[in-house]
């Protein structure tokens, strides 16, 4: 460990700074639901906004396995690569399965 390290001041440090963050948490919760923050419109703007970063970042999962395939034979990153897509795509697929239950 380095010199001038606490554990003792880190690890009352660590559990203060998850009671201040859950406070201020709360009470923001709280302000937004007197606001009415989290109506439909909230969700229907968050739901849009979920599936067009889902896209994004497909296509960018997409063009990062195409340099990599380009730049370098198969090797560690176009497994680590693949292994991401595959599973981005089966997260989808569950999100789908669970929405479809719902609705």
């Amino acid at each position: 460990m380095r010199e001038g390290f606490e554990l003792g001041s880190f690890l009352a440090g660590l559990p203060l700074g998850f009671l201040v963050a859950a406070i201020v948490l709360f009470f923001s919760w709280r302000k937004g639901k007197k606001e009415r923050r989290y109506d439909e419109r909230f969700h229907a703007i968050h739901n849009w906004a979920r599936s067009f970063s889902w896209v994004v970042t497909t296509i960018v999962i997409l063009i990062a396995w195409a340099v990599v395939m380009i730049i370098e034979p198969v090797g560690t990153a176009f497994f680590v690569l693949m292994t991401i897509y595959m599973l981005h795509m089966i997260s989808y697929i569950v999100g789908a399965a669970i929405a479809s239950r719902r609705y």
